[in-house]
């Protein structure tokens, strides 16, 4: 916690099961940062936190990471700090890797301190390749979230209900429409000491998040919440699809990885984006039928078999599975301190 006259910290809003809010603290120790450089608070995603009107107005698309930084203008203390919400991994990873480098610890001192690598690529080209592994990854057609969620046929989907998908459904479902009521009832009955909305423009606003919000996750809730067959079918299609955007993008991954890294020797902002997506995919695989019993081998193995699945049968980047280079490219990654912390408890 920060005493009175220290000066302004950021704040950085997370959840140790996401999978993107794994990137920032990824980056948070490959950058060197330490505990005191900023704060952290927990939005629990399986109580549906990170969608309270509160939790909003901080960052208007519900998600975590968020990064809430002081604006340098407004940090000293002649005047009130101000601070700017940066609310996705991409822009966050920017902003730590540009706020702690070797220049500005020297600048202040602090040269001996806990190096800074610069982890952006240095060149246009190493630009380009980098954006285009980042972009791959964050392509809805390999979504890990849905990945999750979803379901390739209706004896995974029953399994599902039974665990940790069906309570996350279900209790996102349940926040949003307890938030969505508190909400109507502002706006029937003046200000709630809950939301505390500002204006009424504020409380519209929020109604049509909330309305916007429940339609975006109608099919989610339709298998999870109302047990609709119609929709289940409609969830197993759309998973083949995604499974096969997974092994799309591995493609992407083995053509674009050049060395032990994304972008040679040296690990990269791409690398931070890369881990996450991965070991999301490789948390999902291993819990897959066709990986119950498995004894020994190693983690990515789990992906290898879900590649050969027989949705997968007609899919060209699918059915040689994981390559010998993707397979060596994770072992890099895996070897990092920073990953052995993030995922100390396991894969997610």
């Amino acid at each position: 916690m920060s005493a009175p006259n220290d000066p302004p910290k950021a704040t950085l809003y997370t959840f140790d099961g996401s999978v993107w809010a794994s990137a920032p603290r990824l980056a948070l120790i490959e950058k060197g940062y330490s505990d005191y450089d900023l704060d952290v608070k927990v939005v629990d995603l399986i109580k549906g936190e990170n969608f309270s009107p509160s939790y909003l107005r901080i960052n208007s698309k519900g998600t975590v990471p968020t990064l809430v930084v002081p604006i340098l203008e407004t940090t000293s203390s002649e005047v009130s700090t101000k601070f700017k919400a940066l609310n996705d991994s991409k822009s966050i990873l920017e902003f730590l890797d540009k706020s702690r480098n070797q220049q500005i610890l020297d600048n202040k001192g602090q040269g001996d301190s806990t190096p800074a690598p610069v982890l952006a690529p240095a060149t246009i080209e190493g630009k380009a390749k980098s954006d285009a592994l980042i972009k791959a990854v964050h392509d809805d057609n390999a979504d890990p979230n849905f990945l999750l969620l979803g379901a390739r046929t209706l004896e995974e989907l029953e399994a599902n209900k039974q665990g940790l998908p069906g309570l996350f459904v279900r209790n996102r479902h349940a926040a949003l429409l307890k938030y969505q009521a508190e909400v109507e009832s502002s706006s029937a009955g003046g200000d709630s000491t809950e939301t505390n909305p500002r204006s009424a423009a504020m409380i519209e606003s929020l109604k049509k998040w909330y309305e916007d919000k429940i339609k975006s996750q109608e099919l989610l809730s339709q298998v999870y919440v109302d047990n609709s067959a119609e929709a289940a079918a409609k969830l197993v299609e759309a998973t083949a699809g995604v499974w096969a955007g997974v092994a799309d993008t591995l493609k992407v991954i083995d053509e674009g990885v050049k060395g032990p890294f994304a972008l040679g020797d040296q690990l990269s902002l791409a690398d931070l984006h890369v881990i996450p997506w991965l070991a999301r995919v490789l948390a999902v695989s291993s819990g897959l039928p066709e990986n119950k019993g498995q004894q020994g081998g190693e983690d990515i193995d789990a992906l290898d078999r879900a590649l050969k699945n027989p949705i997968l049968a007609n899919h060209a980047n699918a059915s040689s599975g994981v390559s010998s280079h993707v397979r060596a490219y994770w072992a890099s990654l895996k070897s990092r301190p920073s990953f052995q912390k993030v995922y100390a408890d396991g894969l997610h």
